[in-house]
């Protein structure tokens, strides 16, 4: 059957529709023509109640796959508010790193009668993953992989193939391990393929095997899996044991949260806090960062302070502050972002501090001269004095200089000290362009104060 995009869009308005009705018989006729996906990202639009009724029509199973593409903080409130056999249904029909991921941010006294409600052998696996260190390759892993012995013959893994349950569908790789288990090398499906029935699988499997110890990073093999193109690694245990495998899905999901958490920690809030946070949670993890700035911001307020007589006596000069130390604020962030990013993505690293320096270095002179003469430009027509937006143009001229040098090299600095550049950068790169805009403005004043004056 074709799918065209109008008529998918078509059905997906349809159960939308459905579900804002609470019309959930005829929404579970839909189910079949709405990928759990897009199903999942309906479902952010509707009442938590609604859900709930929408999951028990159309069953766990289908409710589980659904609900393994919403954002965790929701399914969470959906357990907790279900009772104990309902929400054990549901959690059993969602992915093994799923449900270890719920059941770890769970209170005990509610996880553990969930965890109670799984077969033995699921336990089990997620109390094995529950035990890796957070954040750790071992703990992201997927326990699902296909192997097969050095001796194995074609046509006998072809059929293990064709037997595979539901979660190695989509397998890129099968491993070869010895009889302890240990990785021995790897093959493809397409040489499997291609290869004689009768052969062994010895005679072209790729024994170079690029792997990662389970108690490594999992945002490194992350990185790994995307820089190198690969669709799958495999995780090793401390006796080079076979243990689990991270594939591309999960790296690119890994690496959209890396990217998500550096963008909320460079404004200086809670990576930790989301849409669904409470609002007294909320205000825990924002309010230490605010009160912080304040102090931050206390060097500007000194240096504004010592220029005081100046401002006494031309008070049109504080209408032009803003605009210098906000513009050095943006172009501090933009300058930010571009190297936070690029270090994410692994384009940049620590040696390659003196280039980004010399990048933006040449990209402040440019922009300084650009910006300062227009900041000029207007200053004059509002005001009527020349010497009044020459020294306004050139102090945010030399402000989006600076600005853009800090925020350019800051991260680098910050990653060589060990720390995260995304979590400490914002609020100082505001607070040294804010100190540099004024001081370089205000004492420009204070030096031309007579020309400006007449």
């Amino acid at each position: 059957m074709l799918l065209l995009s109008k008529k998918m869009q078509g059905y997906a308005e349809q159960l939308k529709a459905a579900l804002l009705a609470e019309q959930f018989v005829q929404a579970r006729k839909m189910e079949d023509k709405v990928s759990a996906a897009r199903t999942a990202q309906i479902l952010l639009d509707i009442p938590t109640d609604s859900i709930l009724q929408y999951f028990t029509e159309i069953g766990w199973v289908k409710a589980g796959q659904v609900a393994a593409h919403l954002p965790q903080e929701l399914v969470l409130q959906l357990l907790q508010r279900m009772n104990t056999d309902d929400a054990g249904s549901l959690l059993a029909e969602m992915p093994l790193e799923i449900i270890t991921d719920l059941v770890t941010a769970l209170p005990k006294d509610l996880a553990d009668p969930l965890l109670a409600q799984l077969e033995p052998e699921l336990q089990q696996q997620v109390s094995r993953l529950r035990s890796y260190p957070e954040g750790s390759a071992g703990a992201e892993m997927s326990p699902y992989f296909l192997a097969v012995t050095a001796d194995a013959k074609v046509k006998e893994v072809i059929a293990a193939v064709r037997d595979a349950p539901a979660e190695l569908a989509r397998t890129a790789y099968i491993y070869v391990v010895d009889e302890k288990n240990r990785l021995q090398g790897v093959l493809s499906l397409r040489e499997l393929l291609i290869s004689k029935p009768d052969d062994q699988v010895a005679r072209f499997m790729v024994d170079s095997v690029f792997a990662i110890d389970d108690k490594d990073d999992a945002m490194e093999a992350a990185r790994r899996i995307r820089s190198r193109h690969l669709k799958m690694l495999p995780v090793i245990n401390d006796q080079e044991q076979l243990v689990g495998v991270i594939g591309i899905e999960q790296a690119m999901e890994l690496l959209t949260y890396e990217l998500a958490d550096d963008f909320v920690s460079m404004n200086a809030a809670s990576p930790d806090e989301s849409f669904f946070t409470p609002p007294k949670q909320a205000i825990k993890k924002r309010l230490p960062w605010m009160a912080a700035n304040i102090f931050l911001n206390l060097g500007a307020v000194v240096v504004i302070s010592s220029f005081e007589s100046t401002i006494v006596q031309v008070a049109i000069l504080a209408a032009f502050l803003p605009m210098i130390t906000d513009m050095g604020g943006n172009v501090g962030i933009q300058a930010l972002s571009v190297s936070i990013r690029s270090m994410a993505l692994g384009e940049a690293r620590l040696r390659d501090f003196w280039l980004a320096v010399r990048k933006e270095v040449y990209i402040g002179l440019f922009n300084g001269l650009a910006l300062g003469a227009l900041f000029c430009v207007v200053a004059f027509l509002l005001e009527g004095n020349l010497v009044l937006g020459l020294v306004a143009g050139i102090a945010l001229g030399c402000n989006v200089l600076v600005a853009g040098v800090v925020g350019g090299s800051m991260p680098f600095l910050i990653k060589r000290w060990g720390k995260d550049p995304a979590m400490m950068t914002g609020p100082v790169l505001t607070t040294i362009t804010d100190i540099t805009g004024v001081t370089i403005y205000l004492g420009l004043c204070t030096l031309f104060l007579a020309s400006i004056m007449v």
